[in-house]
């Protein structure tokens, strides 16, 4: 099916095609290459600038979601018109070939997966998690597995308070309370800011990183080279040297279906994940068959 552009000249023949002899039959096959090259193509026309990074993906990523959204910056035949919205699963396969492009034509590494991008939830729901008994063997492994001295006390705060990336390193010495034991949560993802209760081991193992830490620059933790974490390099860090499923698995998915295996209700697992609707948490309960009460929604 013929595609109409409103310039194409954002991206080159000759660049297209050095990406297509790189990524199919390695990375993809001809048929993803095609959708994908659509994707780069939107993009690149929405983009004006050089270096592009996860915010530019997040901001596209808000173009494409938005239903009020009067018009795109492009004119095709495929996908949704605006006003409109792309789906969950158009917007995840176009974050998954923006990673792939700007990794091969720009040389920069966007280490969130796709679902860390996007808005929303995808529509089957299959998460990917941890047993305890793997959770706690992370967090005992963290001083040998990198020379990183505060990865132990982060990641065990990061499940205890069901933390994205993007909260831990937000956190501020002046968030944890240690003699109450809790520990503020600036959300993220358009969920609720929220206080939570953490465990007496997560406390003392954040007392002795802040024993031997310089935390000068307000955030709780820092890398090897004293700077406060990014999210992008929190999320890196933790896939190559703690667990490869990644930080959202260790930190999201895997507390929450945890408690709800507990038997924790599911209004305290609701207010504890700070999901923006209950509905989210839904979808975690029925993944283990756990039930949903009537106010949650569908």
């Amino acid at each position: 099916m013929a595609v109409t552009y409103i310039d194409m000249s954002a991206v080159s023949e000759e660049d297209m095609q050095t990406f297509r002899r790189r990524v199919v039959g390695r990375s993809i096959g001809e048929d993803t290459f095609e959708a994908y090259q659509l994707w780069i193509r939107r993009f690149e026309d929405w983009y004006d600038g050089d270096d592009p990074t996860l915010r530019d993906l997040e901001d596209f990523d808000t173009l494409l979601e938005d239903p009020s959204q009067p018009v795109y910056p492009w004119a095709n035949n495929v996908g949704r018109p605006a006003p409109s919205s792309y789906s969950y699963s158009s917007r995840n396969q176009a974050m998954s070939a923006l990673k792939m492009w700007i990794r091969r034509q720009y040389d920069r590494e966007i280490p969130e997966q796709p679902g860390d991008i996007v808005i929303g939830e995808e529509e089957e729901f299959d998460p990917t998690y941890l047993s305890r008994e793997r959770v706690r063997e992370i967090i005992e492994q963290a001083p040998s597995a990198c020379n990183c001295d505060g990865c132990q006390a982060a990641l065990s705060l990061s499940y205890d308070a069901v933390m994205r990336a993007s909260e831990l390193v937000r956190c501020r010495v002046s968030d944890v309370d240690l003699e109450n034991g809790d520990v503020y949560v600036r959300a993220s993802k358009g969920s609720r800011d929220s206080t939570v209760t953490i465990s007496d081991h997560t406390v003392s193992l954040i007392e002795e990183w802040l024993a031997i830490s310089d935390h000068s620059t307000g955030k709780l933790f820092t890398n090897t080279y004293g700077s406060p974490w990014t999210k992008g390099s929190w999320a890196t860090h933790v896939i190559e040297y703690h667990c490869e499923e990644g930080s959202h698995a260790f930190g999201r998915h895997t507390p929450i279906l945890h408690m709800l295996q507990s038997g924790m209700s599911f209004g305290d697992v609701y207010r504890r994940a700070r999901h923006k609707s209950p509905a989210t948490t839904a979808r975690y309960a029925r993944y283990v068959d756990v039930d949903v009460p009537s106010w949650a929604g569908d």
